[in-house]
């Protein structure tokens, strides 16, 4: 393996739970521009970010979400930080091949995307889920926060009528409209805004169940 210790790239495998056929393969996942230009591991990058996101998307659309909530938490999901610090649980930071001391802030998360482009590019797509469920989602993504159900339950509870939305346009343009949503309930009245109709009742509901609900 071209002179990596072996060693090192078993306790890799160990940590990452896959044990690749191709060793050079995860050689390449490891190795920084700053080693080798030609035998980096830009191009496992570039696959990984795009295995993560869709393994993080798949994660996000079982647990019902709307498209609003699954976009915001996904970015979060698989920003630098959280990518940084699976990586740094797998102890890639001690494993990464490079040829300087100091090789920047992203070299861990764009390490840790090349070895999921690496197990997918040699174990398919459920070996890399698993290898992103495992490592970075391993903790179960709890169901997006039902609002406007709380909201319901709560006028119920007080015999009151159910809530009442008025949802309009109020600015934005075509591509990107922006709503806004007054909802009644127990006689006040709470607003919110969003980029859709969906998104701006939730917000509302949310503005009223933090108001009434969690005092």
């Amino acid at each position: 393996m071209n002179g990596v210790d072996a060693e090192k790239i078993a306790a890799v495998e160990r940590a990452i739970g896959y044990e690749f056929k191709d060793k050079e393969l995860l050689v390449r996942a490891l190795t920084h521009s700053s080693a080798s230009h030609s035998g980096s591991n830009e191009r496992l990058e570039f696959l990984g970010d795009a295995v993560i996101q869709l393994a993080v998307t798949e994660r996000l659309y079982s647990t019902g979400a709307s498209e609003g909530e699954m976009t915001e938490r996904r970015q979060k999901l698989v920003s630098h930080r959280p990518l940084k610090c699976a990586a740094e649980r797998l102890g890639l930071t001690e494993a990464i091949i490079k040829g300087v001391p100091d090789i920047g802030k992203k070299a861990l998360s764009s390490v840790y995307e090349a070895v999921a482009g690496a197990v997918y590019a040699e174990g398919g797509f459920g070996a890399a889920v698993r290898f992103v469920a495992r490592t970075l989602l391993s903790e179960d993504i709890p169901a997006p926060e039902n609002f406007k159900g709380e909201l319901q339950e709560y006028a119920q509870g007080r015999g009151m009528p159910l809530p009442e939305y008025d949802t309009r346009r109020c600015g934005g343009t075509s591509n990107e409209p922006l709503f806004l949503c007054d909802v009644l309930v127990c006689g006040k009245s709470f607003s919110g805004t969003g980029r859709s109709k969906a998104e701006a009742e939730k917000r509302a509901a949310k503005s009223a169940v933090e108001a009434l609900v969690k005092d």
